[in-house]
């Protein structure tokens, strides 16, 4: 008989390629020390690629090289993992020079306001050294004296400046703030007086997209959305959270309603509802199937453009992009495939990913609704009522997220929200009504001036505030705000795999599963107390 675990693997084989990737890419962070051997790993996932080959020749004549092919295979993607990462490891770590130099580069982001300067992050592409120049690929967080001119510099425009630029150091020993910059591509950083703008001219996509978004909040200020509610609506809408108060973000923190801040795969999943409504109504009937289908993809990423290519936006359009064009070819569309997939092409592309706070929560929440939720909406009878019906769907798609999620918002925020299921039948309709108004108010942006866009305005304004209200209410329960708690690393490790082995124990029932699950569970507490 097949164990479970087989089972599953064998119908998710896209998981047995991406766990061995991030396996190589944890373990090469781990040790970054040891990582400049880039040729060495080239040079063994080309044997273990050989050696595959040779099994996928050989395999149909014994089946126990089967497990050989699963020892290769995992081999080979633990040791591209590896190599992927350690290539960024190297492009990050930059040896700068003792003294001051020129140097030029590109803003990747416009000037943001600090308490005593101007954070401007630059990518550097060329350096001047005793009449030398260098080329370079490295990026920096470039700080600028407080001066109007800085304020108007935009993403896209080339700066040189002059200065010495040092190595991130870290400020408190609970936080690794020269592994959170490396991490995100930041070699080091500089404060100076003495720039200048080289070249006006915004260049490359990001840039425009970072424009586009700068439009749109011009937008939204100008139809009357400001204060709180325009600073929500940014972020609900725009993935841009510069705006929002102290007192907001405490707001949705202990509520546990956070989530509908960061533009991510329930905003994206909204608005290709919406488009697919659209669509219907324009171009009905069964022929127009497939091109009703085709059009929402090219709507999608014109959407994730216009709010700046946020990476949790890139993330969810690719993700829903592989699920409509699975649905075109009949084939069963979202699935922990279609998931593992995405991370898999993602990883591949930017290993530190993996170390993304948004990246992990995004990932673990979708893949615990779709082992979850199917199981926790079949624990009721079909109800007859739809209201019923639509409450019970609610609740349990909570249920399962918050499961997903729930180790890593210990391990990294130390809070838990007692009230979270109760907040999340508040808000996720009313985000649900706050995008559908969206869709419209951004397409009226690209019209002359007109009532119907302060209209608009104002009835987003008013879905705001009683969102905002009734997370108000919610914090004023007693016992809302659970804080003060933490979690160690093994102990996420731990409830993870309590978690797998409980979904795999409910998917294939196994007694045996259910406890180890539960000694999982045990070891978790006890590296808890102990470590």
């Amino acid at each position: 008989m097949i164990s479970p675990v087989v089972r599953f693997l064998e119908a998710h084989p896209f998981l047995r390629l991406v766990c061995p990737l991030m396996a190589g890419i944890a373990v090469a962070d781990i040790g970054d020390g040891f990582c400049q051997i880039p040729y060495l790993c080239i040079l063994s996932a080309l044997i273990l690629s050989g050696g595959l080959l040779f099994v996928i020749y050989r395999k149909h004549r014994k089946w126990d090289r089967r497990v050989w092919f699963g020892v290769l295979s995992f081999l080979f993607f633990f040791t591209l993992g590896f190599a992927c990462c350690s290539h960024h490891w190297r492009q990050v770590e930059v040896d700068w020079p003792d003294e001051a130099c020129v140097y030029e580069g590109r803003l990747t982001e416009g000037a943001t306001l600090k308490t005593n300067s101007y954070l401007c992050p630059l990518h550097l592409t060329t350096r001047w050294q005793t009449d030398a120049c260098r080329v370079m690929d490295a990026h920096v967080l470039l700080y600028l004296p407080k001066d109007s001119a800085v304020a108007t510099l935009l993403p896209g425009q080339t700066v040189r400046f002059y200065g010495k630029v040092e190595l991130p150091e870290n400020f408190s020993p609970e936080f690794d703030y020269v592994c959170y910059l490396h991490h995100r591509h930041v070699s080091g950083s500089l404060y100076t007086r003495r720039w200048q703008l080289a070249d006006s001219t915004v260049s490359g996509w990001k840039a425009r997209a970072l424009l586009m978004r700068d439009r749109l909040l011009t937008y939204y200020q100008q139809a009357g959305v400001r204060g709180d509610e325009g600073a929500v609506l940014s972020a609900l809408t725009l993935g841009y959270k510069a705006e929002l108060s102290e007192e907001v973000r405490h707001l949705y923190n202990v509520s546990g309603a956070s989530h509908v801040l960061a533009l991510s795969g329930l905003h994206i999943g909204v608005l290709c509802a919406v488009l697919a409504m659209l669509f219907s109504l324009i171009l009905p009937g069964k022929r127009f199937y497939l091109l009703r289908r085709v059009l929402v993809i090219p709507v999608i990423w014109m959407f994730v453009f216009m709010v700046g290519l946020p990476v949790s936006a890139v993330r969810s359009a690719i993700m829903f992009s592989l699920l409509i064009l699975g649905s075109c070819f009949t084939r069963v569309g979202f699935s922990l495939n279609t998931l593992a997939l995405t991370a898999f092409g993602m990883l591949l592309y930017n290993p530190f990913y993996l170390f993304n706070v948004g990246f992990q929560m995004s990932f673990c929440a979708v893949a615990s609704l779709l082992l979850l939720q199917p199981w926790l909406e079949g624990l009721l009878p079909r109800s007859r009522y739809a209201v019923v019906r639509y409450v019970w769907s609610l609740t349990t798609v909570s249920i399962a997220a918050q499961m997903g999620v729930f180790p890593l918002i210990l391990f990294y925020f130390s809070r838990v929200s007692p009230y979270a299921l109760l907040v999340n039948l508040w808000v996720v309709p009313l985000t649900f009504v706050i995008v559908c108004l969206s869709v419209p108010f951004l397409l009226l942006s690209f019209l002359p001036w007109s009532s119907v866009q302060v209209g608009l305005g104002w009835l987003l304004s008013r879905a705001i505030a009683l969102m905002n209200g009734g997370l108000s209410l919610c914090n004023r329960l007693p016992g809302a705000d659970v804080s003060g708690l933490s979690l160690s690393v093994g102990g996420v490790v731990s409830l993870y795999v309590a978690l797998a082995l409980l979904i795999l124990g409910i998917r294939y029932p196994r007694p045996r599963l259910l406890v180890w699950s539960l000694i999982s569970l045990c070891i978790g507490v006890i590296c808890q107390i102990f470590i």
